[in-house]
């Protein structure tokens, strides 16, 4: 579910790309520093965008620097040091994708879940120390999910609860001490970005669910007996694309409600241009090749 968050460089300033290039470079440090360096791994845009956001609702200067590192040790990068922001995705990533993992191995029993799962578990004490309140949000929330996925729920609105759910308190951080206005568009707009997320990964990865029997929810509920997956597909995709169009209106509308102090410009790319290119993207790629998580994303 990770890989749909990103922005749309071309609509950029260049000193804006390069702060939220920034956050994502300075989230990979933060990884290391807090955790270690395999987990860096599994850094992706989607936390990278959460401690943008994070680090758009504080009042604190940022500093960007021009540093190496170890994938980069020719050139210099920008980094964050947006150490609140950072330190509180990392965490949350780590979390996040440990449980992942773990629904990952459940549902498909892949070697390369269990080696990854290795690298996380002994983080998790540490997270659990620091986050117990979203830590045992995430865990229920992942739990739950799981039951619905045994079930062979085909109710989408309720499977995409559970991950728009995590993103929900994901969003609302208690080190930021919002107000009650904040905290709500705050939280409502995670919730929608969730529920964006879980609804469009479903629907991208229809072909290869079909092909190895994994569950999905839309594949449940709309296809026909004996219907191929391209004609099912053309058939619910002006519903499904409708249905995710009105969850990213929901996500503007809360998002024109968040007083943000800074980066505004960058996090309203993402809302307006980034997650809507996306969703062209897979409406459009469907059937002629996979669109690989995270392509809108620029190699950095």
């Amino acid at each position: 579910m990770f890989g749909y968050v990103s922005v749309f460089k071309d609509e950029l300033k260049v000193r804006e790309y390069n702060i939220y290039r920034g956050y994502y470079c300075g989230l990979c440090k933060a990884l290391g520093k807090h955790f270690s360096h395999p987990v860096r791994m599994g850094l992706n845009y989607d936390f990278a965008f959460l401690a943008l956001t994070m680090g758009a609702m504080s009042k604190e200067k940022t500093e960007i620097r021009q540093e190496h590192c170890v994938i980069h040790p020719l050139s210099k990068r920008p980094v964050s040091h947006d150490e609140q922001a950072l330190s509180y995705a990392a965490y949350m990533s780590i979390m996040v994708t440990y449980f992942k993992l773990i629904d990952d191995y459940n549902d498909l029993k892949s070697p390369k879940s269990i080696f990854a799962i290795l690298f996380y578990k002994g983080q998790l004490k540490k997270c659990k120390k620091y986050y117990e309140h979203e830590y045992n949000l995430i865990e229920k929330q992942l739990k739950e999910l799981s039951h619905l996925e045994k079930q062979h729920c085909d109710d989408i609105d309720r499977t995409a609860d559970c991950f728009a759910k995590i993103l929900e308190c994901l969003f609302t951080p208690s080190y930021l001490n919002l107000t009650e206005s904040e905290k709500k568009a705050l939280g409502i707009f995670g919730y929608q970005l969730g529920r964006f997320i879980y609804i469009i990964d479903a629907l991208q990865d229809i072909p290869e669910d079909d092909k190895h029997q994994n569950y999905n929810p839309i594949l449940l509920k709309e296809r026909k007996k004996g219907e191929s997956v391209d004609a099912f597909y053309q058939r619910i995709k002006e519903k499904y694309c409708f249905t995710l169009t009105l969850t990213l209106d929901a996500a503007a509308k809360s998002f024109e409600l968040i007083p943000f102090r800074r980066y505004r410009p960058i996090v309203e790319n993402v809302v307006y241009l980034g997650l809507r290119g996306v969703l062209d993207r897979v409406i459009e790629k469907h059937g002629q090749e996979s669109l690989p998580k995270g392509e809108f994303n620029e190699s950095i």
